[in-house]
């Protein structure tokens, strides 16, 4: 093992990050998130994190963009998750409240919701992952 400042920052925050996602799926908040995603955007967003995290552990550095991308990432799903609120969304079923209506509602803005939040998070993260990399060189 180095002798390295760096190093130990990452592994510190990295625990204590992993501690703070530990404790929100004991909570139940973590399989809510990716229930909840029935598009499954977030797998993907939570995979570009992994290889991020992965490359920043064997002293990789991360491209300027990467937080970007996933922030974007997020935010695409957003959009899938509005475009799956509103599928199949006619006027006449508006005005009886179909329950279809109403589930294909809800199942989008999970999406819509869901995703915007795993982008952001992972973002914050590799983005601390990164500050603390730059300011070790």
């Amino acid at each position: 093992m180095t002798n390295n400042p760096t190093t130990y920052r990452l592994i510190i925050f990295n625990a204590c990050a992993f501690a703070g996602v530990a404790w929100a799926a004991k909570l139940g908040y973590v399989a809510q998130v990716y229930n909840g995603d029935i598009s499954g955007i977030s797998y993907g967003i939570t995979a570009l994190f992994a290889v991020g995290l992965i490359a920043t552990a064997f002293g990789r550095r991360l491209p300027e963009k990467f937080s970007e991308w996933l922030v974007t990432m997020g935010l695409i799903g957003n959009v899938i998750g509005f475009v799956l609120a509103l599928r199949g969304m006619e006027p006449s079923a508006l005005a009886r409240g179909s329950a279809d209506v109403a589930a294909n509602l809800l199942g989008g803005m999970g999406v819509a919701f869901y995703s915007t939040l795993v982008g952001a998070v992972c973002a914050l993260w590799a983005d601390v992952n990164k500050a603390i990399v730059e300011a070790g060189e």
